[in-house]
């Protein structure tokens, strides 16, 4: 399943696919929000949607059902 996790404050976008490695998806996440001093805060100041546009509310469960 193909996600974007964007940033709220300036609309950086990344897409990934799920499932991955929960680190991995911690990293991506943080790539989106650490450009600046925020670093890895789960959740803050993100929004992460599927294909269809639809706001996914946590993406981390999400990648956990993918991968049983």
């Amino acid at each position: 399943m193909r996600i974007k996790i964007v940033c709220e404050r300036d609309n950086e976008t990344k897409e990934v696919q799920l499932p991955m490695n929960e680190e991995t998806l911690l990293k991506m996440q943080g790539s989106v929000l650490d450009r600046e001093t925020l670093g890895h805060i789960t959740g803050a100041d993100v929004k992460y949607y599927d294909e269809e546009g639809n706001e996914i509310e946590n993406i981390f469960l999400l990648n956990k059902q993918l991968q049983k």
